[in-house]
Order: structure tokens, then C-alpha cells, then sequence
């Protein structure tokens, strides 16, 4: 197999993995019990937090497996090792095939792999942004202030909105046709039919479950804002009636 291929891919993920490991990563400690809005050990509170480490967990495992793979398919993997991450990551009948296309960088992945970068830069940039201010948990810190600027000129809940981008992204490239998980894993059918509507249906779930989830936690911070600063936060509304998409909603 030409290297040119694989090289390709290996370097996209060398840049998506990093970028994205970042927006995952709390700018910030937890704050203080009587700064949150829900008690400390309730689900809802800690729930943020311990996704995103799970997510970081599973983001640093897809990012080196979409690495490996390529990599073995390349003349500068030593033969050996080669053949130990075949045996390790490629679990197909026709591994040929499977190398092959997990080391294809796709229109649809590296659609999904700019869509990751752009929301994970968006997040990060939130985090700079709010500084202190940027929790995991839903809380009001000691001297809150109510940032209007940057995105939150466009946008009220905007690191939601670079959340959502990635995340969309990051369900495109986890089930591309040309990614480890579909096409090494052996978690998923031969036929393609079976294989097609199940990639489709699972991302329709995720897709549905991160929306009703955003929509859950943005309206508690709507609410959690309005009654902390009152008229400067309806003053905002108005200003920037847009939750998440300019313009959409």
C-alpha cells in the first residue's frame, strides 16, 4: 500500500486528537458548595465533569487507534510491529480491506474532523473568555460578572454551540465507513445494509439525546442568570436573543 494514503490520515488525527482533548479539559477546579446551584453531590452537578474525563478517556483511545492502523500500513512501521497492532486493532475477516479503508482519509471524515476543531476552538476560546467564571458545574462565583462580548455578542450560550459542532463532528468520524470503529473493531455487520441503517440510527440517538441535554442545561442557566442579575441579563435577551445559532435559535 502506497504511504502517502496513511500518512494523510495519521497527520489529520495528529491535529483533530490534541485540539479536541483540549475542549474537554475543565479550564477550571470545581467551586465552592455554596457557588452551585445544585448540592455538590447531586447527579446533575457532577455529571459535566465526569463526561468529560470519560470523554477524554475515549477521545486519546479513537486518536491512537486511527493513528496505529494507518501506521502499520505504512513501509516505515517496522515489520514486527506491524503485525502486533494487525493482531491488537483490526478484528475483520478481510483485514486487507479494513486497513485499507481506516487509512483513507474520507470527504466525510475530514468533514467531521474540521467540524471537531472548529467547535473545540470555539469552547476553548469561551474558557479564556469567562476565565473564573467557566465552570463545569452550574454556579454563581463570588463577584460573577455577566460577559456580553466575543461570542456572547452573538450568541448567549456559544460554548454550547462549539459543543454541539464537535460533537456532531465527532459522531460523523466515529461512524464513517472509513473509520477503526466501523470497519476494525468488529463491533459492526458485514452487509452493509444492516451496517448503513445502524451507523444512522445510533447517530439519530446520540444526535437526539445531546439536544434534549443542551436544551436542559441551557434553560437552568438561563434561569439560574435571570434571577442572579435581573434586568442586565434581560437587557442582554434582548440584545442577543439567540440561545445557541445565530439567527436559528
Amino acid at each position: 500500500m502506497n504511504a502517502p494514503a496513511p500518512i494523510w490520515k495519521m497527520a489529520f488525527m495528529a491535529l483533530v486528537g490534541p485540539i479536541f482533548d483540549c475542549s474537554l479539559s475543565p479550564p477550571q477546579p470545581p467551586p465552592a458548595s455554596k457557588e452551585l446551584l445544585k448540592s455538590p453531590e447531586s447527579f446533575t452537578t457532577r455529571f459535566p465533569r465526569i463526561s468529560a474525563g470519560f470523554g477524554k478517556l475515549l477521545i486519546r483511545g479513537w486518536m491512537l487507534a486511527e493513528i496505529a492502523v494507518p501506521f502499520a500500513a505504512t513501509d516505515i512501521c517496522p515489520p514486527t510491529l506491524s503485525k502486533r497492532i494487525i493482531e491488537l486493532l483490526v478484528h475483520s475477516q478481510r483485514p486487507s480491506d479494513a486497513i485499507a479503508r481506516v487509512s483513507t482519509l474520507t470527504p466525510m471524515f475530514f468533514i467531521g474532523g474540521c467540524m471537531i476543531i472548529a467547535g473545540s476552538l470555539l469552547r476553548v476560546a469561551c474558557y479564556r473568555i469567562l476565565g473564573r467564571l467557566f465552570t463545569y458545574e452550574l454556579s454563581i462565583r463570588n463577584q460573577h460578572k455577566l460577559i456580553t462580548s466575543g461570542p456572547y455578542s452573538f450568541v448567549r450560550h456559544p460554548s454550547y454551540t462549539g459543543a454541539l459542532c464537535f460533537s456532531l463532528g465527532q459522531y460523523l468520524c466515529f461512524f464513517e465507513e472509513s473509520s477503526w470503529l466501523v470497519a476494525c473493531s468488529g463491533l459492526f455487520s458485514r452487509d452493509e445494509y444492516v451496517r448503513t441503517r445502524l451507523v444512522w440510527g445510533i447517530r439519530a440517538v446520540l444526535c437526539s439525546t445531546l439536544a434534549l441535554y443542551l436544551y436542559r442545561r441551557m434553560n437552568e442557566e438561563d434561569a439560574m442568570l435571570e434571577k442572579h442579575f435581573g434586568k442586565e441579563w434581560k437587557d442582554w435577551t434582548k440584545r442577543v436573543p439567540y440561545k445557541i445559532v445565530p439567527w436559528v435559535y
